[in-house]
């Protein structure tokens, strides 16, 4: 069954954008698939690749604009990480592409990795810098920026052995991957305490609807077929 978390209220626009998050081994990537197989009006949206040509000037762009908060001088901590500035472009510059390609088609974006994702991530692992008041005004305009872009957000999650579990046994690489257990609950804690933040912060600002699933105690056949209904899209099975 579905667990409703929290309803922010009916928005005048259509259902245009939905983002799937959860630890890892909650499900996201899978449950995108059935979806995205399930209907042709579910899309799911490609992450930030400089392999594509178009890609480029919103990245360089986005990262201009971000000089200030990257150049500040912090005595203390690291400076940022490849992907951390990817994630911090991708927030800043990638709302208007959004925009367009919602503009442009009757589609629903699914984002898996989306802003949620990638502002849980820095929240809880960043750099000091992002810490810092220059950065604070950083945090309150990308947490309104997609609290407007985003209609509704499928939080996934299970239990901890669970989750463990599974990323211990996928080929994927992961920052617990083979740690010892309690190495691994204090990420998974940390992990779920920055993304109730984030998402306190985007419910705050009028964000999306939420809804949770534990994928360790429901198919993730039949959590595509909820997410279906709350998108008011017929799911193939109900059509048999």
């Amino acid at each position: 069954m579905k667990e409703r978390l929290r309803h922010t209220g009916v928005r005048q626009r259509s259902l245009r954008m939905v983002e799937l998050v959860g630890p890892a081994g909650a499900g996201k990537t899978t449950l995108a698939r059935a979806l995205s197989q399930s209907s042709g009006k579910i899309v799911v949206a490609p992450d930030i690749s400089l392999r594509k040509v178009k890609c480029i000037p919103t990245f360089v762009h986005s990262v201009l604009l971000l000089l200030p908060i990257f150049l500040r001088r912090c005595r203390c901590g690291r400076w940022f990480t490849w992907d951390e500035i990817k994630a911090m472009a991708y927030l800043k510059g990638w709302p208007r592409i959004f925009q367009q390609q919602a503009a442009e088609s009757e589609t629903i974006i699914l984002l898996d990795h989306g802003p949620v994702f990638k502002l849980a991530t820095l929240h809880a692992f960043g750099p000091d810098r992002l810490r810092t008041p220059v950065a604070e005004k950083w945090w309150s305009d990308m947490c309104k920026q997609w609290a407007s872009l985003l209609d509704m957000v499928i939080w996934l999650d299970a239990t901890d052995p669970i989750l463990e579990k599974r990323i211990n046994a996928r080929d994927q690489r992961h920052a617990v991957k083979g740690k010892p257990e309690p190495e691994a609950l204090r990420f998974l804690a940390r992990y779920r305490a920055s993304y109730q933040q984030i998402l306190a912060k985007l419910t705050a600002n009028g964000g999306p609807t939420l809804y949770q699933f534990d994928t360790s105690q429901t198919s993730i056949e039949q959590i595509a077929e909820n997410v279906l209904a709350a998108c008011d899209i017929e799911s193939p099975g109900s059509r048999e």
